[in-house]
């Protein structure tokens, strides 16, 4: 019998775990949007589309990597090309 675990992929938060990260720290993605002069509903699109820019703010308002939050968007292809740069 193989006792082996399977390794799995890294999942994206959940939505609802990203604006509850940014609730803890006293955001909305309307204050996102104020602050950086966005429309009021543009940030949101971070949540389900790529958006490095967004995703870096979000990031650093919760306080981690963009990595950590949609490794999905940040492969080991991805990583490799922006050490290029």
């Amino acid at each position: 019998m193989n006792c082996a675990k399977k390794q799995t992929a890294p999942t994206d938060w959940h939505p609802a775990d990203v604006k509850a990260a940014l609730a803890k720290r006293g955001y909305t993605f309307a204050r996102i949007a104020r602050e950086h002069g966005y429309h009021v509903r543009s940030p949101n699109t971070v949540l389900w589309r790529g958006w490095r820019p967004m995703e870096r703010i979000v990031a650093d308002i919760i306080g981690v990597e963009p990595e950590a939050i949609w490794p999905s968007r940040y492969g080991a292809a991805t990583l490799h090309n922006s050490e290029k740069e």
